[in-house]
């Protein structure tokens, strides 16, 4: 196909869908890539904690979208989408310039939830899905390990995957510095009556094991209320001190404003897809990854926001987009979640369920180590 006849491809958002999406495409010699993002590096999200812990460097959990794209003959727009008008095929950026596409990807991802109902939520907390606020938890918590800490607190609100995974991780290296609870005691606060709420028991007996090796204190069936600048307030009026505070207690899908009223969302700012993860009513418009609801085909029920099914999602969409362009039927979505891993701190603590197989120790860490290099690669 002649390059004038070639079909554009816009994908806005350089997360887990929008790279995978990306890879799976950049060979085909009848499309015209361009990818849009606002920030110049891809954030590894599923390692966040392993940053902030200082156990891993910036090189590993970003990677560069500029080079990736010039090396693979992909256009690379570092700008912010502010609107869509889907009727007539272009995006408009927050410099108001215009880009028209034959097809778009909406791979935009989720932002951090803030309840505005707890008070002062906004002036202490910080998103961690941004780099800079990365920076700065991690620079707090090396001065906090460095300074002969007594009774200091880390309080991690959200007893979720990511929150787990954080509050292990900092109490593993509070230990390996020969540090001890008395010096700086780390507490998850779960407003459910326990922590990995809705997962399965094999999960949650292991992480509450795990918790009490770490000496991490768990506190349920409290929610906080009111953030203070060294406190926060919970719902039964107790107040927890802290030194360092992290809110992770959940997403909503970081969707783009848009005045098409066909245009579906959910309660959670996601866009409704159909079986083809295309937004109604536009065959050349599909959703993938944090900013879509949809479908489990296992379980019937909503996918997870994970890593995995973006990865899975944007495999499905790339197959399809090349079929569309070429006139053959689309596939039909077949995603199933096929498991988590769950890293609970330190060299060989991880478990897991994959396939219904419950995994841990080594084998669930080497597995999920797996799982990372294979994404990385991408890269290199």
């Amino acid at each position: 196909m002649e390059a004038n006849l070639k079909k554009r491809v816009v994908i806005i958002g350089g997360g887990y869908a929008g790279v995978s999406l990306l890879h799976k495409l950049k060979n085909e010699r009848n499309i015209e890539l361009i990818l849009i993002d606002k920030s110049q590096s891809h954030l590894l999200q599923t390692h966040l904690h392993k940053y902030i812990s200082g156990h891993y460097s910036l090189d590993d959990i970003t990677f560069n979208h500029e080079k990736y794209c010039k090396e693979n003959s992909i256009e690379f727009i570092c700008e912010e989408v502010s609107s869509i008008n889907y009727k007539d095929n272009y995006v408009i950026s927050r410099e108001n310039l215009l880009y028209h596409y034959d097809y778009l990807v909406i791979a935009t991802g989720s932002v951090s939830v803030f309840p505005s109902q707890i008070k002062n939520v906004i002036e202490y907390t910080k998103d961690i899905k941004r780099i800079d606020n990365l920076d700065y938890y991690r620079s707090k918590f090396q001065k906090l390990l460095d300074s002969s800490p007594h009774n200091s607190s880390i309080l991690v609100v959200g007893g979720g995957v990511s929150g787990l995974q954080i509050a292990c991780e900092m109490a593993y290296t509070i230990k390996a510095k020969g540090l001890t609870k008395d010096n700086i005691q780390v507490t998850l606060v779960e407003g459910m009556d326990t922590i990995l709420p809705g997962m399965d028991p094999f999960l949650i007996e292991k992480s509450i094991q795990r918790c009490e090796e770490l000496d991490i204190k768990i506190i349920n069936n409290l929610f906080a209320s009111k953030i203070l600048e060294d406190s926060i307030i919970l719902s039964n009026k107790e107040e927890v001190p802290y030194d360092i505070l992290l809110f992770v207690i959940g997403a909503i899908g970081n969707n783009i404003a848009n005045h098409d009223k066909k245009v579906e969302e959910n309660p959670r700012n996601q866009l409704i897809v159909d079986d083809y993860y295309k937004v109604n009513p536009y065959d050349n418009v599909f959703a993938i990854g944090d900013i879509v609801q949809a479908i489990d085909t296992n379980t019937n029920d909503f996918q997870a926001p994970t890593a995995q099914a973006s990865r899975m999602q944007a495999e499905l969409t790339a197959k399809n987009i090349i079929r569309d362009i070429n006139g053959d039927t689309l596939i039909i979505n077949n995603i199933s979640n096929k498991g988590i891993l769950i890293d609970l701190g330190g060299p060989n603590c991880a478990i897991g369920r994959l396939l219904n197989i419950n995994l841990s120790g080594r084998i669930a860490l080497w597995v999920k180590k797996l799982i990372y290099s294979l994404h990385t690669k991408k890269f290199n």
